[in-house]
Formats: structure tokens, C-alpha cells, sequence
């Protein structure tokens, strides 16, 4: 169970009851200690590109002809490879794989093994697409475009992929290097929220790892207990986007994981995808994805990036010179980031503004002694009036005229419009307040830094500027604007603050402070904050486990409105655990209160319960009634309900049914009526949801 901001409503951070399949799969292969060797004399060296967007029986992977296009264009210019020597398949059938390296029972009848040269070839195959592990025998395949993920018969297994690579690795000799990239998961699931690719589930199910011999260099996109994720801005996969701009010489960044030589030296670009995969993936879907990459003596000059990465490569170079100029501090460091910047230059204006702050200081002390000579006596417009180049209490003046309330402030009611907290108890009452997943982050992060300089006691504008940043994923301004609120004693930023502590967002992760906090803001009613510290006591997230006193705890938040912390009291009815009555009644009442209250989740798991033989306790209520209300609570409703699939307990055909036919019927779903969590029917309840989420 994830932690939950204050004001969040999102998926990402709240617990929605899914049992996730989790393999152990690709596990390193061993490489003998080897001087590195530069991977160049390309001229005879042979690439496989597959690059598998389109499927006849399943959802598309949407920027895999965008990741072959790019290793290819990698291939070519920045490797040496011959236009010719590099095979690029886009939708690859079944047939082709066979054709291109062979089958199990014929080997050596692929094209990669007729085209290598012994001793003159290296090679590089590459992979894009869903790969799928087959529940029968225990093997991950690669899925053809014409396959079927419940049919392993119908794939190309890895085994024999790496079987028959490991033949064409001894023809071209231990001089020479063959690396296979494979940026899919095998865990059956798409990189959807809430998709599937097998029809079954099989929770704690792990496949069987294929066998290489030692002499393949692998790069997979994960070790297989999570889906790979997208690098949306770039639109290729994560693990394709960060390669491609870690050999363009990231990699070798000597303020990342390198030491600047100019060259990438494998252990760099190793270091620099397990860092850089992981936390982007944690901050895109808030799931691990840790890639696995083989060791090996090679080194790659570091060179321009390609096309497909070069503006997110620019981006990244720019953010490290900025910062260097800011650690800098000096006249010569700006102007060496403007003078160094090209088309890519995101402070430029902020560089500007510094290198023009030395002729503003003798206007900046003249502004202070007007201030402290007028300010005091209240004399606010001879104060306006005295402005000229620097007037750095304006703000103040205009809203303090003879002490009126700073909400009056236009820049603070703006702030308050569009980042106010919805349960924030210092929220004015006539401000609505916004959902952390629906703020407009631009202008929200703009108004806010705007009002909460102008009032810098005024605790809200602080919190709310960290929601802003929160919502850009600016994670080390939103800690920095967490903290300032937390101190000035707001709990709702205490309970934010702790959860960047808890997941090392914007600041090392500390267990222990997120603990404290959340207890803190839980003493100051704050009940999300409660049942944070509750969840940490349960699970053992980093502390010690104590599950009493997080009952205790859950119990408190309940009684204070939290919806969430009544169902997890549930199971001590049944058990009759810490001095709960045994009274499963009682327990489902639980539920019935929390989906009065507008939990998607106990109304998702009501209705699991009626289909599952427990129709009694909830008299008057069907499963799919339930399952429409807990959609029309949004995403997180769609995400609740798509979860039961998965659940130990399921919902029947005919309740699905139900439900597929009023979507059906609302123009969202246009697939069959087959009582099936179907990836069609799966979409079409996300879209669904959120055209009829009802706040």
C-alpha cells in the first residue's frame, strides 16, 4: 500500500486491491574479465531490429516502431553499421522470426547466422514489443505480431532466441561481441494501468529462466517483476530512451556516472541505466523498474545523440550547466551558461536576472530603509510613493492597507483558485480548493511562488506552491516548499513532506522522519496522516512492524472520516483479533459505510463479495449496481474495478456482463458481451469513469 498525499485522489497513491503476477526472469550472464574493447569495425558487423507496435490479437505497444527506427539510426551513424547489414523488422510475424534466427529445431537456417562474418562481425539484435510468459511450461516468449499471449505455441521462446544467438556467437569468435537489448517485460501485463495480456491471472507464478552461454551481452528492460514503462516526452521506450542518450555521453558525465574521458565504458553505461530507468519509472507510474545489464569489455565513443533523443539530451545537459552556474554564484558562471547554451536554453532569463542584480542592490537598500522607516507607522502609500527601480514590498503595502487580510490579495485568491488543498484545514471556506491530479501545474507553480513571496507567513501559499511543484514531478521544490509550510505548522504539509521522505523524492529517503511526521500531523487531526503511520506500522516499511498500534491507529483514522482506514479494520471482525467482536456482519457494515462515504474501493469489493456468496449481508444491493457507482468515482473508481480481475476473489461473468452492456449501451465500449476483463472492455471503463466521474 502506496502513501497518500493530502488532497490526492490519483491511483498512484492510493491501495487498490490487485494481486500483480511477479517473475524473476534474464538473470545476469557471467563475462570474463577482459581488457575494454572500443565496439567499432562495423563494416561486416550485422543488427537485427524488431520492432513490434501492431498485434492481431491484443493491445498495441505504442512506440515500438519509434524504438526501432531509433536503434537503427544508432546503428548506422554513430556505429558504422552498413545500411544493408542492419535488418529491421516492424510487425514481425511468427514466420519472420523463424527466418531471421532460426528455429529450434534448425538453428543455423537464419538469416543473422547465413550474414555474420567469423572473426569480422559483431552483432546487436534488438527487441520492442510485449513479451509474455507462458503459464504452462514456465518460459517467457517474445510475442509475434500474429500471436496469441495465451497460446505459447504461438511465440518465439527466448530460450531458443538465446540458444540460437549463442551458436552465432561462436561463429563470429570470442573477439568479437554480441549484444542483445530487449526492452519488454514478461510479467503479462501491458504497461496499461489495469491491462492484461493472459485471460488467466496467477498470482506468485515465476518462470523459468533461460538458459545462454556466457559469451551474450544483454541489456533487458526489467528484471520481470514489473512492466516496462514509456518514455512519453521522447515517445520511445524507457529503456531504449535512456540508452540512446547515455551512449550520446551522459553516461560518461563526470557530475553523473562517468569521468568525462569522452568515452562510455560499459560499467558507465551500466551504472547510468539502473539509475536513470529506476527513477524515471518511479516517477512516471510509481513502480520499480530495475533493468538488467550483463557486464562486459566493451567501450563506445561517447558521440552527438541521434534525432529521436537529441531534445531530451539537450534538456538534461542544460538543467546540469544551470546548475553549475547556480553553485557558481558568479558573474563569469551565468554568462558562461548564456554564452554556452544553444537552442536549448531554459534560464536563460533567470541568468539574465542575475547578472542584473548587482546594479539593483544600492535600489534594493534604498527600497529597505524606506520600508523600515515607513512601513511601521502604517504610512503604506508614502511607502508606494518612494518606489522606483525596486519596490520589494509593493505586495505588502497594497494588501495591508491599515492591516486588511492578505487573502484580499488578487495574487493570493489566484493561488488559493488553483492550488488550495480540497481538506486542507487552512483553506478558506469559500475556496473549492483543487484535486492534486487536476491542477494546472504551469500556472499554479507561477501564482503561487508570486503570493507565497508576498506573504511568506502565510502557511497555505507554501503548501499550496508544493502541491504545484508536486504535480510537475519538481520534487526538490516541492520538498523545499513542503518543509517551509511544515514548519510554519501546517499538517497538511507534514503529511506531504513525509511521504517524500518515505519515497526519497526531492530528498534522501528517511523511514524514520516519514514516521515522525506522519505522527506529528496525526496528532494535529490529520487522519490521511494517521493512516500513513498506520500503514508504515503494518507492513514494516522500514521500521519496526507493529501491528497492534497500527490498528489502533487505522481505528483513530477511521473515526475521523478517512474511508480508507474503515476497511482495513474489516478482517479483525472475522478474526476477532485486538479486541475486535468476532462479527463478520459488523465487518461488512464497514464496507457499506465506506461506500456510502464514496470509496470506490469497498464498493468495488462489495460487490466481489455478493458475487462471491455473501449477497446476505448486503441485502437489496447487486454487484453490478455497485461496480457502476464505484466507476463513476473516476479513474481510481476504473482502477478498483479493473483490480478484482486479479483479486482472490472475482466477479462473476454475468455481473461483468451487466456492466458491459450499460457501457455498452453509454457508447464507451464497443467490444463483445463475454463476461471478461477483455483489454477493450478494460479501456473502455477508464473512459467511462472519467466522463462520468461524479465529484
Amino acid at each position: 500500500m502506496r502513501p497518500r498525499f493530502q488532497g490526492w485522489t490519483g491511483v498512484g497513491r492510493r491501495l487498490v486491491p490487485a494481486l500483480a503476477l511477479l517473475f524473476g526472469l534474464l538473470g545476469a550472464g557471467l563475462v570474463h574479465a577482459a581488457e575494454p574493447e572500443i565496439f567499432a569495425d562495423n563494416a561486416e558487423s550485422v543488427a537485427v531490429v524488431i520492432g513490434n507496435r501492431s498485434y492481431k490479437q491484443t493491445v498495441p505497444v505504442d512506440f515500438a516502431h519509434n524504438d526501432a527506427d531509433a536503434i537503427r539510426d544508432y546503428l548506422i551513424q554513430r556505429l558504422g553499421y552498413r545500411d544493408t547489414n542492419v535488418f529491421v523488422l516492424k510487425d514481425a510475424t511468427l514466420n519472420e522470426f523463424n527466418q531471421v534466427f532460426g528455429t529450434e529445431r534448425n538453428p543455423q537456417s537464419g538469416r543473422l547466422w547465413r550474414s555474420v562474418r567469423e572473426g569480422r562481425s559483431n552483432v546487436f539484435v534488438y527487441y520492442s514489443g510485449h513479451g509474455v510468459p507462458d503459464l504452462a511450461t514456465r518460459q517467457p516468449f517474445l510475442l509475434p505480431e500474429d500471436g496469441n499471449p495465451n497460446q505459447g505455441e504461438s511465440g518465439y521462446l527466448l530460450e531458443t532466441l538465446y540458444r540460437n544467438l549463442d551458436l552465432v556467437k561462436r561463429k563470429i569468435g570470442p573477439e568479437r561481441q554480441l549484444v542483445v537489448m530487449v526492452d519488454a517485460c514478461f510479467t503479462g501485463e501491458t504497461g496499461r494501468k489495469g491491462e492484461s495480456l493472459l485471460a488467466v491471472s496467477a498470482p506468485g507464478f515465476a518462470p523459468a529462466r533461460p538458459k545462454t552461454g556466457g559469451g551474450i551481452v544483454r541489456l533487458v528492460a526489467t528484471s520481470g517483476a514489473t512492466p516496462a514503462n514509456w518514455d512519453e516526452a521522447n515517445r520511445l521506450g524507457l529503456m531504449t530512451s535512456r540508452f540512446l542518450m547515455g551512449v550520446s555521453g551522459l553516461a560518461d558525465a563526470k557530475d553523473g556516472t562517468g569521468d568525462g574521458d569522452g568515452q562510455v565504458a560499459w560499467p558507465e553505461l551500466k551504472r547510468y541505466l539502473r539509475q536513470e530507468v529506476e527513477a524515471a519509472a518511479r516517477r512516471a507510474s510509481g513502480r520499480e523498474q530495475i533493468p538488467e545489464v550483463d557486464d562486459a569489455p566493451i567501450m563506445l565513443k561517447a558521440a552527438l545523440p541521434i534525432p529521436a533523443v537529441a531534445k531530451g539530451v539537450a534538456a538534461i545537459r542544460d538543467e546540469a550547466a544551470w546548475r553549475r552556474a547556480e553553485a557558481l554564484g558568479t558573474r563569469e558562471g551565468f554568462e558562461a551558461y548564456i554564452g554556452s547554451c544553444g537552442e536549448t536554453c531554459t534560464y536563460r532569463e533567470q541568468a539574465m536576472e542575475r547578472l542584473f542584480a548587482g546594479r539593483r542592490r544600492d535600489a534594493a537598500a534604498i527600497d529597505q530603509e524606506n520600508w523600515a522607516r515607513l512601513g511601521p507607522e502604517k504610512k503604506y502609500q508614502a511607502y508606494l510613493e518612494s518606489c522606483r527601480e525596486v519596490c520589494a514590498y509593493r505586495d505588502l503595502a497594497v494588501a495591508y492597507p491599515g492591516g486588511s487580510d492578505p487573502s484580499g490579495d488578487p495574487r493570493v485568491k489566484r493561488c488559493d483558485a488553483l492550488a488550495a488543498g480540497t481538506d486542507d484545514p487552512d483553506r478558506p471556506p469559500e475556496v473549492a480548493g483543487v484535486k492534486l491530479g487536476r491542477i494546472e501545474a504551469a500556472a499554479a507553480i507561477e501564482a503561487c511562488r508570486t503570493a507565497s513571496a508576498a506573504h511568506p507567513k502565510l502557511r497555505r501559499l507554501s503548501y499550496q506552491l508544493g502541491r504545484a511543484y508536486d504535480r510537475a514531478d519538481r520534487y526538490k521544490e516541492a520538498f523545499a516548499a513542503y518543509s517551509q509550510a511544515a514548519k510554519d505548522g501546517s499538517i497538511s504539509a507534514m503529511n506531504n513532506l513525509a511521504t517524500l521522505y518515505e519515497n526519497g523524492q526531492g530528498v534522501k529517503r528517511q523511514q524514520g522522519e516519514a514516521l515522525r511526521l506522519y505522527r506529528q500531523a496525526g496528532e494535529g487531526g490529520n487522519v490521511v496522516a494517521l493512516a500513513n503511520a498506520a500503514r508504515m506500522l503494518e507492513y514494516g516499511n522500514g521500521i519496526p512492524k507493529n501491528e497492534a498500534e497500527a490498528v489502533a491507529l487505522y481505528k483513530r483514522a477511521a473515526e475521523g472520516g478517512d474511508v480508507p482506514s474503515i476497511s482495513k479494520l474489516v478482517p479483525h471482525y472475522a478474526t476477532g483479533a485486538y479486541g475486535f467482536p468476532r462479527d463478520l456482519r459488523k465487518g461488512f457494515d464497514l464496507f457499506r459505510q465506506a461506500a456510502d462515504r464514496g470509496d470506490p474501493v469497498a464498493m468495488a469489493t462489495m460487490a466481489t463479495l455478493i458475487d462471491n456468496g455473501f449477497g446476505r449481508y448486503f441485502p437489496g444491493v447487486s454487484a453490478s449496481d455497485m461496480v457502476l457507482r464505484a466507476l463513476k468515482r473516476g479513474e481510481l473508481g476504473a482502477a478498483s474495478v479493473s483490480a478484482t480481475d486479479t483479486a482472490a476473489q472475482k466477479l462473476r461473468p454475468e455481473t461483468i456482463r451487466t456492466v458491459q452492456r450499460a457501457v455498452k449501451e453509454a457508447d464507451y465500449y464497443s467490444g463483445a458481451l463475454d463476461g471478461r476483463f477483455n483489454p477493450v472492455f478494460v479501456r473502455a471503463l477508464d473512459q467511462y469513469a472519467k466522463a462520468n466521474e461524479v465529484e
